[in-house]
């Protein structure tokens, strides 16, 4: 009696046009897209805890004060990053000029981490707001006349600190007319008098 051999038969595979298999792409996808799942959530974690503490530290450099294309003044400075409490860390500056040291015993105060506010307490009554976004603390304030932006940028082991300056009275004045039958707001222009930086490094 024959006995009729049965084929064998091979496992189905399906190609693409490029005759690559369906079930390598979809091998191929798992292991690319698993890595950036993790990475996203690694760094999303890690977002929420980098500042202020990922900031501690001392840090020292060179205040730079500038020109209009000089550098008209240089100046050792430090800056001291140490938590206090779950709420405030300190947050001292120091300038040394003429063998003379400015300390500014200030303190950095987390109001609503959330939204990125926090707040310079300069420890004399006056509080300076202070907002982080994205590896930047930005301050935009008043006094005597004069507006001030303040930055804290942190890249890698070094902050770099800047102060831009603008000159409060007698602004120019444009715009607050009719044009093309659009109604243009009034836009006040400042003297900007003033810019410092410094790129400080962790000791």
């Amino acid at each position: 009696m024959l006995v009729k051999k049965q084929p064998i038969r091979k496992n189905k595979v399906f190609l693409n046009s490029e005759g690559v298999s369906y079930k390598k792409i979809k091998s191929m996808k798992i292991t690319t897209i698993l890595p950036l799942l993790l990475m996203l959530l690694s760094s999303n974690l890690f977002s929420q805890t980098t500042f202020p503490k990922s900031w501690e530290g001392n840090y020292k450099g060179e205040l730079q004060i500038f020109g209009v294309d000089t550098v008209k003044m240089k100046l050792p400075m430090k800056l001291d990053i140490l938590q206090k409490s779950d709420s405030v860390y300190q947050f001292k500056i120091s300038y040394e000029f003429k063998g003379k040291v400015d300390l500014r015993d200030y303190e950095l105060k987390i109001v609503d981490a959330k939204s990125g506010k926090y707040a310079i307490d300069e420890k004399n009554t006056i509080e300076i707001d202070a907002y982080y976004k994205m590896g930047r603390l930005t301050s935009f304030f008043e006094v005597m006349d004069s507006y001030i932006i303040s930055t804290y940028t942190k890249m890698n082991e070094t902050i770099i600190f800047e102060i831009i300056s603008a000159d409060g009275k007698n602004p120019t004045s444009s715009g607050n007319a009719k044009f093309e039958s659009e109604d243009i707001p009034e836009v006040k222009s400042y003297l900007v008098n003033g810019r410092q930086k410094a790129v400080l490094t962790k000791d």
